[in-house]
């Protein structure tokens, strides 16, 4: 008798147990953050970790009547006309695909432009292009279009997860340093940031004399501010910049 009541105490138990499993499904539980993707290297960071071979990295698709390359960044400090940041980092495309259709290249002054995301076979280095300007080539390539998300900052770090390795565009004040960077959303006088600012630190290529004098210089000159947008590509707690336009 003793050990039928035993076999009935845990056969409720178990019971109890399943049903509450089944309540706590029912009504769901907290949704995890996606894990991170695959880290897509920029195109700087790509050429310092491999000479030639297959290579893949997201960069501008940069077009002028001469030809077309791949550039790790643009300035857009320097007038009118966006100009590659690095000369060296910059690859020659021989071939370069066609784009798709639907594609929309930004363009000014002769030149367009677009971020992509690009494959193909890295050249040993060596001097490529017209008059040999280019020490790096990319044959048998392959472009993929990527479109910029427009956010604001705070979406951008309530969403983190969800927007990484993605390009974005972001509107902000910026603090420029000798060699740091940081946006944040609000300034206060001479260049403090607000207690409660947003602030995000933009790493990779950072440009320096052309920029600073389209902002306003702190009152001991070491650091400058004012308003830009910035386009990069999100790496969770950082902004790898692809270029910063000034206001």
């Amino acid at each position: 008798m003793g050990g039928k009541m035993r076999f009935m105490r845990l056969l409720l138990t178990l019971l109890l147990t399943l049903a509450l499993v089944g309540c706590t499904s029912a009504q769901g539980t907290p949704a995890k953050p996606p894990p991170p993707l695959p880290t897509i290297p920029a195109v700087a960071e790509g050429l310092s970790s491999q000479s030639e071979g297959r290579f893949e990295a997201i960069g501008y698709l940069y077009r002028t009547p001469a030809g077309a390359c791949l550039v790790g960044g643009l300035s857009f400090s320097q007038g009118e006309v966006p100009t590659p940041l690095s000369a060296t980092d910059a690859i020659w495309l021989p071939d370069p695909p066609s784009l798709p259709a639907d594609a929309v290249l930004d363009s000014a002054g002769g030149v367009s432009y677009l971020i992509v995301r690009t494959r193909g076979q890295l050249s040993p280095k060596g001097s490529y292009g017209p008059g040999g300007g280019y020490a790096h080539q990319l044959t048998q390539a392959t472009l993929a279009p990527l479109s910029v998300r427009d956010l604001s900052m705070k979406l951008l770090l309530d969403n983190s997860a969800i927007y990484d390795n993605q390009p974005v565009r972001l509107s902000g004040q910026i603090m420029l340093g000798v060699s740091t960077a940081l946006l944040v959303d609000q300034l206060g006088v001479g260049g403090v940031p607000s207690s409660d600012a947003q602030q995000i630190k933009l790493v990779g290529m950072i440009e320096g004399d052309a920029l600073r004098v389209r902002l306003t210089a702190t009152s001991g000159g070491i650091a400058h501010f004012g308003p830009v947008q910035v386009v990069g590509i999100w790496r969770r707690s950082a902004l790898y910049l692809l270029a910063i336009i000034p206001n």
